[in-house]
C-alpha cells in the first residue's frame, strides 16, 4: 500500500470516460502548451512535433487524472516543515498513482502516466470543475495494451 501521512489518502482519481470530456480537456491543455511553447520562441514546426506527443492520451479509451489533496496535512508555520509536509504528501500521492498503475496491469490493462496536467493545473481544474485544492499530477491513459 501507499504511504498514508497522518492516516490520510492524499490522492483523488478523476475518470474521464466520454470522448467528449477527454477531448475538451486535451484541447484546452494543448492550447495552453502551444501558448507556452510560442512564448519560449519555438518554431511552429517544433511546436507541432511536441504537441503530437500528447497523442497517447488522445488515443486512449479512458483517461484518469490523479490529483494531490492536502486534506489532513499539518501547518507548522515555518517554511522548512511546511515544505517537508507537502513533499511527504506528494510522495504518498505518487505512490498511490503507482499502485493504481499496478492494479491496472493486474487487470490486464495498459497504462501510461504522462506529466502534462502538472504544467497547466489551472486549465485542468477549470475544465474538469475541480476544487482549487486539488492539484493535478499528470494524466493516465488507460486501455488494452
Amino acid at each position: 500500500p501507499a504511504p498514508a501521512p497522518h492516516h490520510t489518502t492524499p490522492w483523488r482519481f478523476v475518470l474521464l470516460e466520454s470522448a467528449e470530456s477527454r477531448t475538451r480537456l486535451l484541447d484546452a491543455m494543448r492550447e495552453a502548451w502551444i501558448e507556452d511553447l510560442r512564448r519560449d520562441g519555438k518554431s511552429e514546426e517544433s511546436i507541432a512535433k511536441r504537441v503530437r506527443r500528447g497523442d497517447v492520451l488522445r488515443n486512449a479509451p479512458y483517461l484518469v487524472v490523479p490529483c494531490l489533496v492536502m486534506d489532513g496535512s499539518h501547518t507548522y508555520g515555518d517554511e522548512r516543515r511546511d515544505t517537508a509536509e507537502r513533499e511527504m504528501f506528494v510522495v504518498a500521492a505518487g505512490a498511490g498513482v503507482q499502485n493504481f498503475l499496478v492494479a491496472l496491469a493486474g487487470e490486464r490493462l495498459g497504462s501510461a502516466w504522462v506529466s502534462s496536467t502538472m504544467f497547466c493545473r489551472s486549465v485542468v481544474r477549470e475544465v474538469l470543475s475541480l476544487p482549487s485544492s486539488w492539484d493535478p499530477l499528470g494524466a493516465v491513459a488507460v486501455g488494452h495494451g
